[in-house]
């Protein structure tokens, strides 16, 4: 079997993270979104092709040609003309029934493996605010409509993102007309499938998880922290550090005394944790981090290559690669009541969370406090 994976796509709302990356290669847990995607179709499929554009030269040089005994074809979208012309692009490499996953999104095996068992199929979610993805109408397990981002009700299934089809499908995707976006749409040929055969709806029983805006970047890693049970400790520990939790250190890395971890924790190789350092509830941090004395980490994601001086207080927050951060500095993560509004690169998002820190981009010095929902990027 094949997949296909749209990964073309720049990803502007998750400013600034994707100024520097595409969005597949944004790590979730200390793995790539691709590489979470690709672990997961292991043994049902022998083949991906890749459709790639935004910085794809990042996706080729980190995958290469084999991943785990799938073998990997390139694609490039050279404009973003819509996913059903994303799909389209695959059509000369495609032998029989494949999958098309999301690049951009997280999905578990187990749905992977439940939509693979049809001729057609989509994963989709029960929501109560359907607004802001594609509602799908169904009908004894059957989809029957599309419609995308209504503003009047129609159904709280929602599109993930995820399906199997028969080579039948480019047969429509070649012959239907832009959207008034000016893009081909995969779901018009999805509702053209749904009228002329059986298209299977299958509700998410694993996990469908949307990477689209900074703080699903959290929501992410917390999600996929829970996966793991267990703790895996290759690193060195001081005899007075106490980890409490499901915790993880990698190889070569160094936890000073008195330390104090409690949580959903992943560190990876070469990091170093100063003394009396306090990481709690959830924790990512990339690999070859310094973290000084006396920091206080709550619920973060950072990334590889960056140095938190001492005495530093960050909660609700993520940082990308190669990031420092002066001593003493302190991110807030609460301003009075109501949604965090998160200001990316001048447009306003509501994140819907009361409670959000700041989001820092690659090759960044923080040399002042920072504000909720700030977005610090070059």
């Amino acid at each position: 079997m094949q997949a296909v994976i749209l990964a073309a796509g720049q990803g502007k709302r998750l400013f600034p993270f994707s100024v520097t990356k595409p969005k597949p290669l944004i790590r979730i847990a200390n793995k790539y979104i691709l590489e979470h995607n690709l672990n997961n179709l292991v043994g049902i499929i022998e083949e991906a092709i890749i459709i790639v554009g935004y910085k794809k030269e990042m996706i080729v040089k980190q995958f290469g040609d084999v991943y785990k005994n799938i073998n990997l074809i390139y694609v490039v979208q050279a404009e973003q003309k819509g996913t059903g012309h994303a799909v389209l692009l695959a059509k000369p490499y495609i032998k029989g029934k494949f999958l098309v996953v999301n690049g951009d999104d997280l999905f578990s095996r187990q749905d992977i493996e439940n939509l693979a068992r049809h001729d057609y199929s989509i994963l989709v979610d029960y929501r109560e605010d359907t607004s802001a993805f594609g509602a799908v109408v169904i009908e004894k397990g059957f989809v029957k409509d599309l419609v995308e981002k209504s503003k009047t009700f129609i159904s709280h299934y929602v599109n993930a993102g995820l399906y199997c089809f028969q080579p039948v499908i480019f047969n429509i995707l070649e012959n239907i007309s832009p959207s008034i976006r000016g893009e081909y749409e995969l779901t018009d040929a999805i509702k053209i499938i749904a009228q002329r055969e059986s298209m299977h709806a299958e509700t998410v029983c694993g996990y469908w998880i949307p990477v689209g805006y900074p703080w699903h970047i959290l929501d992410a890693t917390k999600r996929m922290l829970e996966q793991n049970h267990s703790t895996l400790i290759k690193g060195t520990i001081a005899p007075n550090a106490k980890l409490s939790g499901p915790i993880v250190i990698g190889e070569r890395t160094v936890i000073e005394e008195n330390a104090f971890l409690d949580g959903n924790i992943i560190i990876g190789t070469n990091c170093h944790l100063g003394k009396s350092c306090v990481l709690k509830g959830f924790a990512a941090i990339g690999d070859n981090t310094i973290i000084k004395e006396n920091t206080l980490l709550q619920n973060v994601v950072i990334g590889q290559n960056c140095t938190i001086e001492s005495g530093c207080i960050i909660s609700d927050s993520v940082l990308g690669d190669d990031v420092h951060v002066s001593a003493n500095i302190q991110f807030a993560n609460k301003e009075g009541s109501g949604s965090i509004k998160v200001n990316s690169n001048g447009n306003f998002y509501n994140s819907g969370k009361e409670q959000l820190g700041a989001f820092v981009g690659d090759n960044c010095q923080v040399t002042r406090n920072l504000v909720p929902g700030e977005c610090v990027g070059k």
